[in-house]
């Protein structure tokens, strides 16, 4: 992330990266959605795709395309892992959420005001939206909101100083910190919205079954998307708090170092003999 994101995402709790996804995995990614909602026969109605990781690769890739997984990186650290996703179809009507929520207020064991870094959301878009299109909006903060705070009454229909109101085009991404109070709005469009919705969260956190495809043999090929898809690493490497990019790239480093030690040793022994 660059200083400003960091910032913004630190006090305000979201990030709207434009131009995220490449083109040519964006368009992949409309065709695969379009194809799968026809499938299932939820294309024209308020609904999750199931399985979405299973439908095409395409869904796979987008877990760790790099302008995205980055940032990720930066706000998790290397114990990242995908949680549960979605693949959601949202058509004209009043909106699905609850008005100003946070995902994570009745999870006890955590000072959500302070865990800015416990798990986020992304959402991807294949298509560009209206601002009537069922557009997700926040309150910049207040996921800082001291414990027991009331959610504000703010009447979504109308514009507010506190409000913001995040309106993306085609390949754009939007990332929150879940305990952000926040909701999708009224789709008064006569638009459908399409939607991905990725929760990215710690190793050491239960995953759902939508966050782990089927074909994991051929799909998990590279030590990021094992640990992403919440494959353990080698228990010589220790307990799951160990699971993280960089410690494990640092242990094989020091696995060879200590490699190349013996076998230093063991010629210098062999031509004293």
């Amino acid at each position: 992330m660059t200083p400003e994101q960091k910032v913004q995402f630190e006090t305000q709790g979201f990030l709207h990266i434009r131009g995220a996804l490449e083109s040519n995995l964006l368009s992949r990614l409309k065709t695969a959605f379009d194809t799968a909602a026809e499938k299932h026969g939820v294309a024209n109605k308020l609904a999750d795709i199931p399985r979405i990781l299973d439908q095409d690769d395409v869904f796979v890739d987008i877990v760790d395309t790099p302008p995205v997984f980055s940032v990720l990186l930066d706000i998790l650290g290397g114990d990242i892992q995908l949680l549960q996703t979605q693949a959601r179809v949202f058509p004209p009507g009043k909106t699905f959420t609850a008005p100003w929520h946070s995902d994570l207020e009745l999870v006890n064991g955590i000072d959500m005001t302070h865990s800015t870094n416990f798990m986020v959301k992304v959402h991807y878009y294949p298509e560009d939206l209206t601002p009537e299109q069922g557009c997700l909006a926040f309150i910049p903060g207040s996921h800082r909101y001291p414990a027991g705070m009331p959610r504000p009454d703010i009447s979504p229909d109308l514009q507010h100083p506190t409000v913001v109101k995040v309106v993306p085009k085609a390949g754009d991404i939007v990332i929150f910190n879940v305990h952000l109070l926040h909701m999708a709005l009224d789709n008064s469009s006569d638009r459908i919205r399409k939607s991905l919705i990725y929760a990215f969260s710690h190793f050491w956190v239960k995953n759902y079954p939508s966050a782990v495809p089927r074909d994991l043999e051929r799909l998990a090929t590279t030590p990021e998307r094992r640990q992403l898809f919440g494959i353990p690493v080698s228990t010589v490497e220790g307990s799951y708090f160990e699971q993280t990019l960089n410690r494990r790239k640092t242990r094989i480093n020091e696995l060879m170092t200590d490699g190349r030690k013996l076998l230093s040793t063991a010629k210098r022994a062999y031509l004293a003999t």
